[in-house]
């Protein structure tokens, strides 16, 4: 009984610790999102894409071949890279984009409207996409099963993956403080697989039985387009933790990353879904 007792009164206590532990970090957020001015983005976006084709084992001969012959040969033996149109891709990862930061409230303009962002008033900043690159790779699945208690069956697979790597540049402009952040965020896109052990009744012989669903290349259009919305909200955490990070109290440092739902009002840690900050 004392054992339960103790069990449940540290389990309390590290309930309120975590409760706890966000509470100025969620204050601040709070009177952003209730007190903010408004906001203005001059969003710039990258001409290209880069392509990377990690599958250079593929290629007979690659070791011998020139430098420039080699990424010839990596983009000529890729199974997505080749098919991928970059204005399809960007259109549709800066629509996304765009669309979902205009549902936050922000005010969006690119390069042509300079002059026309120039004049807004309140917060303005500069969100540079610098760079995005396509990643072809192969992940390695491996799934395994004991029968008996003594005998292991597995199986391997290699599945084909597309990892979307990016680059963001932030920037509060009119601001003598400000700091221009490198950050970084990466997502995938892959082939899917189900599958189970099985044991055959009649022969005891067992298999790796499984329906393997292969990616397309629309897969990577789609994707494309849900990096841009969630992308946006990586953004306007951003803002948010700049400001707490500016107004916690002195000699302190947050020690909690928020993240605000739209979609229910809340906030809450973020945790890893959020950007990256790259020290140069």
């Amino acid at each position: 009984m004392k054992r339960t007792r103790r069990f449940w009164g540290i389990l309390l206590v590290l309930i309120a610790l975590t409760l706890g532990s966000c509470t100025i970090e969620r204050s601040l957020s709070k009177t952003f999102l209730e007190k903010r001015e408004s906001i203005s983005i001059l969003l710039s976006k990258p001409d290209f894409t880069f392509k990377t084709n990690k599958k250079s084992w593929e290629i007979k001969g690659f070791d011998q071949m020139s430098n420039s012959r080699q990424e010839q040969a990596l983009i000529e033996n890729s199974m997505f890279l080749k098919q991928i149109d970059d204005s399809l891709f960007l259109d549709s990862y800066f629509t996304a984009l765009t669309a979902e930061l205009k549902s936050f409230g922000i005010n969006v303009f690119v390069m042509d409207q300079l002059t026309d962002f120039m004049a807004q008033t309140g917060s303005l900043y500069q969100v540079s996409v610098a760079q995005i690159e396509i990643e072809e790779d192969i992940f390695q699945y491996h799934v395994e099963e004991t029968f008996d208690d003594t005998v292991v069956y597995f199986e391997d697979f290699n599945l084909n993956t597309v990892n979307i790597n990016n680059w963001y540049e932030i920037n509060k402009l009119n601001d003598s403080q400000a700091v221009n952040n490198l950050l970084y965020t990466s997502h995938y896109v892959m082939d899917q697989i189900e599958g189970q052990f099985a044991e055959n009744i009649f022969t005891g012989e067992i298999k790796y039985k499984y329906n393997l669903f292969p990616m397309e290349t629309s897969s990577i259009y789609s994707l494309a387009e849900v990096l841009g919305r969630k992308y946006a909200g990586y953004i306007f955490d951003y803002l948010i933790n700049e400001y707490v990070f500016r107004n916690f109290p002195q000699s302190q440092r947050p020690g909690v990353y928020m993240h605000f739902d739209p979609n229910y009002n809340t906030l809450a840690p973020a945790g890893n879904d959020r950007f990256i900050f790259i020290q140069e």
